[in-house]
């Protein structure tokens, strides 16, 4: 299918969080069934990828994708939103961005794995050293003296890049009820990053890995409330132009 650009023009960082709260949303719900896990929950800046190269996906479920994110979008404004803003009335800024980054840290495995994997043993080699020294002298991972102190910036990898590494394409564009906007190639890959993710060997496992997949999402969300806002009024059919993102953004990490 080609993309309709009308929509593709939307604000880099509204793109950016519209992906990360649609993704996630499903870890407060249900176990994962879909999309990728490591960088949704990062945070970093999306930069418009439209004035570079143009990326398709084939979306031969666009009925159903569009009822689902329509769905995902009434859940955002329903539940995830007045939550996040009543929990960020409890919590200064300072406090929510040391528990997002003691969440990254405890995502390291997923990294230090992917890198090795797509032959990035330099990256591979920084990912661990940020994982030893968030842990200890950033207090579990509370605070990232690796970047501010010896400038070791994290280098975020996935499953579904190395997937793409090794010559899988995307396949079809899926928008999962909850998780929000995936391909094929990266359910796929979340599913195996689901392994290397300590969470999941929480016990019980429902009832923990869910609570702390909530207090994830609900903590991100509450540090860029508004940006979903601004991402809706900028753009002309935002279906697309999440799709648009999303797949473009995938293909600038899967180059990088």
């Amino acid at each position: 299918m080609h993309k309709d650009r009308r929509g593709g023009k939307v604000k880099g960082t509204a793109i950016w969080l519209a992906v990360a709260v649609l993704l996630v949303l499903g870890g407060s719900f249900s176990a994962p069934c879909g999309g990728t896990a490591a960088a949704w929950a990062a945070g970093d800046e999306f930069q418009d990828p439209f004035a570079e190269e143009t990326v398709t996906v084939a979306d031969p479920l666009e009925p159903m994708n569009r009822f689902f994110f329509q769905v995902n979008d009434k859940l955002y404004f329903w539940l995830l939103k007045p939550t996040a803003k009543v929990y960020g009335t409890f919590l200064p800024p300072g406090v929510r961005i040391a528990i997002r980054n003691a969440y990254d840290n405890i995502l390291a495995p997923v990294r230090i794995v992917n890198n090795l994997l797509q032959g990035k043993l330099n990256r591979c080699g920084v990912e661990i050293a940020r994982f030893a020294l968030n842990s200890t002298l950033g207090a579990g991972g509370l605070f990232d003296p690796a970047e501010q102190e010896f400038g070791l910036k994290a280098h975020e990898e996935d499953f579904g890049q190395t997937l793409a590494v090794y010559g899988m394409g995307n396949g079809l564009y899926i928008n999962w009820p909850l998780f929000g906007p995936s391909t094929l190639r990266d359910t796929l890959g979340f599913g195996a990053d689901t392994f290397l993710d300590p969470t999941s060997y929480l016990y019980p496992p429902a009832g923990l890995y869910a609570g702390v997949k909530a207090v994830k999402v609900i903590n991100k969300t509450s540090l860029r409330l508004g940006e979903y806002e601004d991402f809706k009024a900028s753009a002309l059919d935002p279906y697309i132009a999440l799709r648009d993102a999303y797949v473009s953004y995938r293909h600038k990490q899967v180059k990088e």
